[in-house]
């Protein structure tokens, strides 16, 4: 019985963990550079990822501190300066940003 009551609470931990990291899925406009267009944009503690309208998906890893990777190795500072959305910007000079429709 004692094992069971030790797999059981295992098994209710591990569940908590998954639930908690799962993405909450957001509707707005994406930017890049100068360029917009509607996107949605899934976040978890992990991970951002902004689903373009014209079919392209980018993936953020977040690696602490505000800075995020892309799958190319790029590296993405957050931008703390703006009052709504994200915003992340590569040292190349590119941004891309979110902000949700009100």
């Amino acid at each position: 019985m004692k094992r069971l009551t030790s797999i059981a609470a295992t098994t209710i931990f591990s569940c908590s963990l998954v639930l908690s990291a799962q993405a909450a899925e957001y509707k707005g406009t994406c930017y890049f550079n100068s360029l917009k267009m509607p996107c949605s944009v899934s976040q978890n503690p992990f991970t951002l990822t902004m689903r373009w309208a014209d079919g392209v998906t980018e993936t953020y890893v977040h690696q602490g501190n505000g800075i995020f990777t892309d799958k190319r190795g790029g590296v993405w500072k957050s931008n703390t300066n703006v009052k709504d959305g994200i915003f992340l910007n590569h040292n190349n000079g590119n941004q891309v940003g979110f902000v949700e429709n009100r």
